[in-house]
């Protein structure tokens, strides 16, 4: 198991944080403009497809607001 935005996900062998971003739901147009931790380090966002994540990891996706 990992941890994505405090939500439990079943690991697997070979996933990446662009499935993490998935399973929070994050439509792939966001992702451009999300902020991803990994283990409180953070991951570049044209790297989300090629980082490999590990059974017991902790990712946090945020997505900037914008406003005033």
């Amino acid at each position: 198991m990992l941890k994505v935005n405090d939500r439990e996900m079943k690991w697997q062998q070979g996933m990446t944080v662009e499935d993490a971003i998935r399973f929070a739901e994050y439509p792939e147009y966001n992702y451009p403009i999300l902020v991803v931790t990994l283990n409180g380090v953070h991951v570049k966002n044209d790297t989300f497809n090629t980082t490999p994540i590990s059974d017991g990891d902790v990712i946090k996706i945020m997505q900037p607001l914008d406003g005033g």
